[in-house]
């Protein structure tokens, strides 16, 4: 197969900025000290301590004191608050929880207020992104004053978790495809490393009426689920317009159907490695009858696949996923949450073994790009990649996952095996700007250069959107160098100054 890589106007963009008049301290000594197994009495430890309700919000404090220490003198002008804000979601007291933190400045204090909002993806929590705490810093030379705000998605981390939607935990299957694939797998020719054009595939049209019947009400449902939550968060915080809402993964896919149901409420949209860009075939926004031109005869078609993310016919990752993906996607995955505190000490392991190297590798970035005498901005830097850093990082998100959510039922409702919305953001984008609309916030998009994420369905997006604004810059796409899903934990200082170049171009 060929490798075709499509132009579409837009290019990769690597930040690389001025070295400050930081200096690194004699003491400092980069981490080589990979421990990658966790000493039995500290997993141990880290599971009994988990048994404390209050565990996660210790945690949370203690990476707050760590990224953005008041040791530090460049701290000495930021303030952060942990509160929880209610919201008029359901019936019961529900809520999202939040930790801001802004510049108290005396001599800034007649300065406008912009407010940046952080969401974070599936599994995770705001202290996800504690490698990002510290970019306030970078904005004390700004016109405005800026306050960040780190968000608990609504059902994650401290904030509530309302049931509200009463989804089958039995996640129901997509419509079923077969495929015709005679030819063996070879991994050196997928497609942009996941995507295998195979011979041809086939669907019974009336099964797919009947899934997209069933599923589209839920979609809504859940859509309307997190994008009122954070509505919600908005009005009560007093908040007229988001002025920056970021959000990664599933948060980005959460952030990006807000933007298109309250275009009045933002002004600019910046989504990290977004799930859900790409159309395929089992998007319940699919026209199939119309394509194949049958409107009511209930028969399976054999149809041509596509390469194309923009195209109904792309199969995505289906044609390289193994029954035992499947099986475990539908039957395990939703389950293990719960699960993961029964384990004890053995799942604080197993979650460790999982993260550990993700974190650790920031190292060899450092290492990579000249060293901490190169990198490193501030005292904040000197704690990443330190053991106590990726320590405190794990045991956070252990404790954040392992005390389960709906969104573990919920996320299976929305995607389907190959890691794709049923509903694409491709077309809620497209069904936004459907008669002509320009839309009223920036998008910028951005992936890391070793995403798993179909970064070229984000490239064609934002390709499509600046032609149907016809403006080139009201969407943009960039990548993060060295990066990956995590892009903004594996690369904080790119993504820092990424974020800045963003902030300054408004200010």
């Amino acid at each position: 197969m060929l490798s075709i890589r499509r132009n579409v106007g837009v290019k990769r963009c690597f930040l690389y900025f001025q070295k400050s008049n930081f200096s690194l301290p004699s003491s400092y000594k980069p981490n080589s000290n990979n421990v990658k197994k966790l000493p039995f009495a500290k997993s141990f430890s880290w599971w009994w301590k988990s048994l404390n309700p209050n565990r996660l919000k210790i945690l949370q404090d203690q990476l707050l004191d760590l990224m953005i220490s008041p040791k530090n003198s460049e701290n000495s002008q930021i303030s952060w608050e942990n509160k929880r804000v209610k919201i008029n979601v359901g019936d019961g007291d529900n809520y999202i929880n939040e930790v801001s933190i802004e510049l108290v400045d005396p001599s800034n204090v007649n300065k406008p207020i912009k407010h940046v909002v952080f969401v974070h993806g599936y599994g995770a929590a705001l202290g996800c992104f504690a490698r990002n705490f510290q970019v306030i810093n970078l904005l004390k030379d700004m016109n405005y004053n800026y306050k960040i705000h780190f968000l608990d998605n609504i059902s994650f981390g401290l904030s509530s978790n309302p049931d509200l939607l009463k989804l089958s935990k039995r996640i129901p299957k997509c419509v079923e495809l077969t495929m015709n694939d005679p030819d063996p797998t070879d991994p050196k020719k997928l497609y942009n490393k996941y995507y295998k054009l195979i011979d041809s595939y086939s669907i019974d049209l009336g099964e797919f009426d009947r899934y997209r019947e069933k599923f589209f009400p839920i979609l809504r449902d859940i859509e309307n689920y997190y994008t009122s939550a954070i509505d919600q968060w908005r009005i009560s915080s007093g908040i007229d317009k988001i002025d920056y809402l970021i959000g990664h993964s599933y948060g980005g896919h959460w952030s990006a159907s807000y933007s298109v149901r309250y275009p009045e409420k933002l002004k600019h949209l910046i989504l990290l490695s977004p799930v859900g860009v790409e159309r395929h075939v089992q998007a319940v926004t699919n026209p199939i009858r119309t394509r194949v031109g049958q409107e009511n005869e209930e028969k399976r078609v054999t149809l041509t696949p596509s390469l194309d993310p923009q195209d109904f016919n792309f199969l995505s990752r289906w044609p390289i996923l193994s029954s035992k993906h499947i099986f475990n996607w539908y039957h395990v995955q939703p389950k293990l949450p719960k699960l993961l505190k029964w384990f004890g000490p053995w799942g604080v392991n197993m979650y460790y073994a999982m993260w550990y190297s993700k974190l650790f590798k920031i190292n060899r970035l450092i290492d990579k790009r000249g060293g901490a005498e190169k990198l490193f901005q501030s005292s904040n830097d000197l704690v990443y990649g330190t053991n106590e850093e990726i320590h405190l990082l794990i045991e956070y998100l252990y404790n954040n996952m392992s005390k389960s959510s709906v969104s573990d039922i919920y996320i299976k409702h929305l995607l389907t095996p190959s890691t794709v919305s049923k509903w694409p953001l491709y077309d809620k984008f497209l069904h936004f700007l459907k008669d002509g609309t320009k839309p009223p916030f920036d998008l910028h998009i951005v992936y890391g250069q070793f995403d798993f994420m179909n970064s070229e369905a984000g490239k064609l997006l934002v390709k499509k959107i600046n032609e149907l604004a016809d403006n080139d810059t009201a969407a943009t796409y960039g990548e993060i160098d060295e990066g990956g899903h995590n892009l903004y934990i594996d690369n904080p200082f790119q993504m820092n100054e990424r974020l800045k170049e963003i902030f300054k171009k408004d200010d």
